[in-house]
């Protein structure tokens, strides 16, 4: 593979480590803003009097060749001297199991590095001699660190800055101005495994002959810190803390369970492959992982509950409600708990209705749009709210995590929520047509105003009517017996989406074609005139139907014209690297730019959402999984030239370290149409490629490594599948 920027970050315990070789840097990430503190990795091979590091540092000669890896536990680099025909690779690795919080969130990074000489010659250059006395050395350096050696452990220390959000409005927003510093001292201990500390370097020296491998260095990151996190106004302990009492006894567990790691890498990461779907497919699957581990914060409240939330890349939110939406095909099928922490912790910043309708929203509520931001997670930070929307996602993650767990804890302990989030839905359509004109402003908050704020949203009107419709399955469920209006409700919406929004060969962006009436979210500013793209194409009808396809729920909406729309709607807004958000692109100036929250640009397409629409669309026989070719392009375009992880926006925007793209994780389900309610025990398959071996994580044994596989093969022109090793 390519050099180019990664990340690698313990699950919510925020130690990691990005590298950027293109630029020969990397970063220690703690608490702060991505990609985190300047350090220096000085890995190489000394032979003679010629040294060769790996593009890591800014010392020394790199090897002429160089080639790197990534897998869902590590990441890997090498490089080879020809001249000695010695290939030297590092290998950055964390205990990440999934299901397992206690393994996964060991705040320990563990470092290899091998060295080998190649038994024949690289390419044409002949080697010097049969054997070469080498020294290989692993140093970490930089300008913040001090270290102090202890025998086999080597301290290090150093401040680590964090974040607290001030209140802010619009017009004087910037990046800058919108937290106030502060910092932790950190005091960390490098554990070596491989190799003895000479100050602050591991080195090692031997003879090699053809062939041969020489000594493995090896040390092992671990951090042990004070809490960071607020929560509801109390600094969190990290979740580690209750299974570690100090550092010391973190050391003892890191040099244990050093081969413990390594091999649970080798299961985890032959899992975490995308079962024929390419290679871009698999590195995707990598790359977002680890993109959404850097965000991860993993603590425990006063009350022993745990908390779990994840930044919003570069907007530092905590648990956006619409990013996690998007990201929850992952959670199904790899990690349910997670999502469940999450169902349990967004009521608590529920606001009144009639902060938004007045007292037509009396008896409602909607959800905050995010829980916190920086190292707070006390109150909604970003500037205005997505109310239909926010609302609507919330219903559909607790139905589909009621449905594809078979657990009922969620629903049953927030029902009167649910209630409360599915009528404020229904106040909102104040026409009585089924489709929101009211608290329409979404996440799409760098697209044109019809796809951004528009009223009857074509988009909105699809996933409201879904939620409200599975909403009332949950409710009846928890034992109410008065649902008929969510029913009426419902009908309605579907009515008036095929007979008003459907135009010829694909749904329209909204039914309304004015502003008149809508108010700018971001100026608070009242709207009039035409909206301009209202009868546009746009990748958004399905939006709110991929993770109900994964549990197996049918809404109703016309099939075939869904088909048509995911067909039409991605031809006309394809570009260079995916789909836009819409095929209408407009010739006037829109001066939105928020930095560190949004963009406008009139061409802007988000990787993530292109990933959920192809999610839908396989489930509809549609297969555009062949795009993930052009996702992994950007991300490649934009890490070759600067670490930024995973780049979600593309044409406009700069939306990094983003983690919504784990929506790639729905792929392998969606790939062999794998439909799954454990409510109802129901199961179903239909294949959309043959020559696929896709395994079922849902179902995934993660400590032995195994899982169901579905293979499907193609006989006289027909798809046909086998599982192997099905769970029962």
């Amino acid at each position: 593979m390519q050099l180019m920027g990664d990340v690698l970050t313990v699950l919510g315990s925020r130690l990691g480590i990005a590298w950027d070789p293109v630029n020969r840097g990397a970063y220690l990430v703690r608490h702060g803003l991505h990609p985190g503190i300047p350090m220096e990795i000085r890995a190489g091979v000394t032979v003679g009097d010629e040294t060769k590091v790996l593009p890591l540092t800014r010392e020394g000669d790199t090897f002429e060749f160089l080639d790197q890896g990534m897998t869902a536990t590590t990441m890997t680099l090498g490089g080879i001297d020809p001249k000695w025909a010695l290939h030297l690779k590092l290998t950055i690795r964390i205990p990440f199991r999934p299901r397992d919080p206690w393994f996964s969130t060991t705040p320990a990074i563990f470092f290899e590095l091998e060295v080998e000489r190649l038994a024949s010659n690289y390419r044409w250059t002949p080697q010097v001699s049969d054997e070469a006395k080498v020294k290989v050395f692993l140093e970490i350096a930089g300008e913040t660190f001090s270290f102090g050696s202890n025998d086999s452990d080597l301290w290090v220390k150093y401040p680590s800055q964090y974040y607290r959000p001030i209140t802010v409005d619009m017009e004087s927003w910037s990046p800058q101005d919108i937290f106030t510093t502060h910092s932790v001292a950190c005091q960390d201990k490098l554990v070596a495994i491989e190799g003895i500390w000479n100050n602050s370097r591991l080195e090692k020296e031997f003879s090699l002959k053809r062939g041969m491998k020489g000594d493995k260095l090896a040390f092992v990151w671990c951090a042990f810190d004070e809490p960071v996190l607020e929560v509801l106004g109390n600094k969190c302990p990290f979740k580690y803390t209750k299974q570690f009492n100090d550092m010391d006894e973190l050391v003892n567990w890191a040099r244990k369970n050093t081969h413990t790691v390594v091999e649970n890498s080798k299961k985890i990461d032959a899992l975490l492959v995308g079962g024929g779907l390419g290679a871009s497919t698999d590195h995707l699957l990598a790359q977002t992982l680890h993109a959404w581990l850097i965000n991860t914060w993993y603590v425990v409240r006063p009350d022993g509950q745990d908390w779990f939330s994840v930044w919003e890349g570069s907007c530092y939110f905590h648990s956006t409600v619409d990013v996690e939406y998007t990201q929850s095909p992952f959670y199904l099928s790899v990690w349910p708990e997670l999502l469940e922490l999450e169902l349990y912790q967004w009521p608590l910043f529920a606001k009144d209705g009639t902060e938004c309708l007045g007292e037509h929203g009396k008896g409602t509520s909607y959800l905050s749009h995010d829980v916190g931001q920086f190292a707070e997670a006390n109150r909604q930070c970003y500037p205005h709210e997505m109310e239909v929307e926010e609302n609507a996602n919330y219903l559909l993650m607790a139905y589909s995590h009621w449905r594809r767990t078979g657990k009922d804890a969620v629903l049953l302990a927030q029902h009167g929520v649910i209630k409360e989030l599915m009528d404020f839905i229904l106040a909102c359509d104040t026409t009585g047509n089924g489709i929101p004109d009211k608290g329409c402003a979404n996440t799409i908050d760098d697209a044109s105003p019809a796809v951004q704020y528009g009223s009857e949203q074509v988009y909105l009107g699809v996933k409201a009517m879904a939620a409200v419709q599975v909403g009332r399955i949950m409710l009846e469920y928890a034992g109410e017996r008065s649902t008929e209006k969510y029913l009426v409700f419902v009908e309605q919406a579907k009515k008036t989406v095929e007979e008003e929004g459907w135009d010829k060969e694909h749904y329209v962006v909204t039914l309304t074609q004015t502003l008149d009436g809508i108010t700018n979210p971001w100026s608070g500013i009242k709207m009039h005139g035409e909206l301009e793209g209202w009868d546009a194409y746009h990748i958004y009808t399905s939006n709110g139907l991929a993770l109900l396809d994964m549990v197996g729920y049918d809404t109703g909406i016309c099939e075939e014209r869904l088909r048509t729309d995911l067909r039409t709607a991605t031809a006309a807004t394809l570009g260079k690297y995916g789909c836009r958000h819409t095929s209408f692109v407009s010739a006037k100036h829109v001066d939105l730019s928020v930095p560190g929250l949004a963009g406008n640009a009139p061409q802007v397409g988000w990787v993530s959402m292109n990933m959920l629409r192809d999610i839908a669309a396989a489930y509809r026989g549609v297969d555009l999984f062949s795009l993930a070719e052009r996702y992994w392009d950007w991300q490649c375009v934009t890490n070759t030239q600067v670490v930024s992880s995973f780049f979600e926006t593309f044409y406009g925007n700069n939306l990094h370290f983003y983690p919504r793209g784990i929506a790639i994780f729905g792929y392998l389900e969606a790939s062999v149409g794998f439909r799954y309610d454990a409510v109802s025990e129901t199961r179903t398959f239909a294949p959309i490629r043959g020559d696929l071996a896709v395994p079922l994580l849902c179902f995934a044994d993660w400590e032995h490594g195994t899982a169901p596989i579905v293979v499907t093969q193609i006989n006289e022109g027909k798809i046909s599948y086998f599982i192997s090793g099905m769970v029962k």
